[in-house]
């Protein structure tokens, strides 16, 4: 098997195929979504590696982790919980639901709405979330070794801004441009 050099990468391929198929488009904006999803999806199978131990899953450990960083008393309704969380607001009930069949989290009455809930973290929940944060900052440090200290501080500058441009743009008209290609 023939190993690639060091500095092309999967995108690179699909960059080139693209280029090659259709040269009136410019596919420039692959580079950053598709290395973006690339690296996310990558992350998140390692975490899950170095969680796993742990008895916590991605999903698990960024609910009690929310939790944990919202301060004392450690608890979020779930709507502010999903928000603080870096999760999608998808069955968010089923995680809470896994997550409390832990001992991790406890449901209580929402003083300010009779109807709703609050999720807050048990002191099991606490410990547990002190010690996978202290394992997921190292293991992430590790995985961003590969680049140095003026990188990262570039890079990090660079997703803040990108990402701030996608949280306070306008909604896409996805559903009208899905639509369209029926």
């Amino acid at each position: 098997m023939s190993r690639k050099p060091a500095n092309t990468d999967s995108i690179t391929t699909f960059i080139a195929d693209w280029q090659r198929e259709r040269p009136d488009l410019d596919p420039w904006p692959l580079g950053i979504f598709g290395r973006t999803s690339r690296v996310d999806s990558h992350f998140l199978k390692r975490a899950d590696s170095w969680l796993s131990p742990l008895g916590l899953s991605w999903e698990t450990f960024s609910l009690i982790a929310a939790l944990r960083r919202s301060g004392k008393p450690y608890e979020l309704n779930p709507t502010e919980l999903q928000r603080q969380s870096l999760l999608t607001s998808g069955a968010m009930t089923n995680r809470i639901n896994r997550v409390e069949a832990l001992g991790l989290v406890e449901r209580r009455p929402d003083s300010n709405d009779g109807r709703g809930v609050i999720v807050r973290l048990t002191p099991a929940g606490r410990a547990l979330a002190d010690k996978a944060i202290a394992v997921h900052f190292s293991r992430s440090a590790n995985v961003l070794g590969t680049l140095n200290a003026r990188e990262r501080e570039q890079l990090g500058q660079l997703l803040k801004k990108l990402l701030n441009s996608l949280e306070n743009a306008p909604p896409a008209p996805a559903a009208t441009a899905r639509k369209k290609l029926r």
